[in-house]
């Protein structure tokens, strides 16, 4: 999607305020017009009754009594027209107007009255008008019979709407127009973080020579981008810890296996100089291949152990830990000629997988072998506690000095002390790791009494 101005945060923020406004406006404007028409039209109704019962009280039957009426009566001749209609038996009708009552009927006698409503109607070219009749009903032939037509304009009613719906109008337009303004830039400035952020995170992607060792900015507000932040920089920090390890990994490899290739070529270039003129030499090169190419094919074979440890979902079922453990240090110690002792807790069922249990195990105890003198023993123990085991290999040799404890695990690391005297190439430890890793415990070394070291295994039962 090509980023443009208008869908950006900000943008999508500005059109939900403005649409809320314009809806709220609409609704606002509904409800405000027929609240206030319906208590005008109540009022104009309840004014035109009001003469009706006036007229009636004052029993108008001829000149002089609509003229006392009028000079008492507060309607405006000017939008309120009165008509009254005397019938007395055997005569013609008496009507009496109010003034410019005359010249309303004309005009809707001309013109076309549209009925809305039993009392409201419309008249083209004058509005609105509310029209009560009303009549007092001679009950003697000596007494007129008396109706009241009062029509009222509702001109004020429609006036007073359309001036609200003007003002309506006008404020709301005002508070969309600053409101959209002021929610643009507060969305913006809201926005400026994460902003910020994609700047910084286009220059890390496009330097790629930092291999993630640059840091975004935090922000301190708002939260939600400052938590973010945060757990990007977790994000790039354990990718620069993984691709520094990766470069390790390739260069320790390289190392390692650089090492018997220059052996085997070196040999190979002796026997074809001087094959021929010394055979003797011969089966001594053929030694030294057969021994280098023996520890390059078990450097290759722990790689791809490690390779398939990280790629490895094991698969756990109720085994008895107890029998396994005690198997397999009574089978390496036979083998190696190594005396074990076993502390075991009797009967400890776990929901484990069997084969890298014991390849943990096996890995253990070669590493007590190659670093420990022969002639002291190696001490597995197993214990269960609650929802938690613990499987112990201890042995008496060199230690591992505390400021080496917690890398020792990493691939291709070995102790200072013993890098060239002890063969190995130092990914036993590291394939042991991935397995507790992937068996969800932890593995840790300790001090040993009176010397040498304890690998503990703790993993959980279920």
């Amino acid at each position: 999607m090509k980023k443009t101005l208008f869908n950006t945060s900000a943008a999508r923020i500005t059109r939900v305020y403005a649409l809320l406004l314009m809806g709220i406006t609409v609704i606002l404007s509904c409800v405000i017009m027929s609240v206030v028409g319906l208590k005008q039209f109540q009022v104009q109704r309840q004014q035109a009754l009001g003469i009706v019962r006036g007229l009636k009280r004052s029993f108008i039957a001829n000149q002089n009594d609509w003229y006392w009426w009028r000079m008492g009566s507060w309607a405006d001749t000017k939008s309120t027209f009165i008509r009254i209609s005397v019938d007395k038996s055997g005569k013609a009708n008496r009507y009496l107007y109010s003034p410019n009552a005359k010249a309303f009927l004309a005009t809707k006698s001309r013109g076309t009255v549209h009925r809305l409503t039993h009392n409201i109607h419309y008249l083209e070219n004058t509005g609105l008008y509310y029209h009560v009749r009303a009549s007092d009903v001679s009950t003697s032939a000596k007494d007129p019979t008396v109706r009241y037509d009062v029509w009222m304009k509702l001109n004020g009613v429609t006036n007073l709407l359309w001036l609200l719906i003007r003002l309506i109008l006008l404020i709301s337009l005002a508070f969309l127009l600053l409101g959209t303004w002021f929610i643009y830039l507060l969305a913006r400035k809201l926005n400026q973080p994460l902003v910020e952020l994609t700047g910084t995170t286009k220059t890390i992607n496009a330097d790629i020579s930092e291999n993630y060792q640059r840091q975004l900015p935090v922000p301190a507000s708002p939260q939600e981008v400052h938590d973010l932040t945060v757990e990007f920089n977790l994000l790039l920090h354990s990718l620069s810890e993984q691709e520094q390890a990766d470069r390790r990994f390739v260069a320790n490899a390289s190392h390692e296996l650089k090492t018997p290739i220059a052996t085997i070529r070196g040999y190979v270039s002796m026997v074809n100089r001087r094959g021929d003129a010394h055979p003797e030499v011969i089966p001594t090169a053929l030694a030294f291949i057969d021994k280098e190419s023996e520890r390059m094919q078990r450097l290759v074979e722990s790689l791809l152990t490690l390779s398939r440890a990280n790629q490895l979902e094991l698969t756990t079922s109720a085994v008895d830990l107890s029998t396994i453990i005690t198997d397999t240090a009574i089978s390496y110690g036979e083998s190696m000629g190594r005396e074990i002792q076993l502390e075991v807790q009797h009967h400890v069922i776990a929901q484990a997988n069997q084969d890298s249990v014991e390849q943990v195990l096996t890995s253990l105890l070669n590493n007590a072998q190659k670093y420990s003198p022969a002639d002291t023993p190696i001490t597995v123990k197993l214990a269960a506690v609650g929802k938690t085991l613990t499987l112990a290999v201890a042995d008496q040799g060199i230690g591992v000095p505390d400021a080496e404890k917690d890398v020792i695990f990493g691939r291709f690391y070995r102790t200072s002390s013993v890098r060239n005297t002890v063969a190995g190439n130092g990914l036993g430890l590291a394939i042991v790791h991935q397995l507790v890793t992937l068996s969800h415990g932890q593995i840790v070394v300790k001090d040993n009494q009176p010397q040498g070291s304890i690998f503990e295994v703790i993993l959980p039962r279920q």
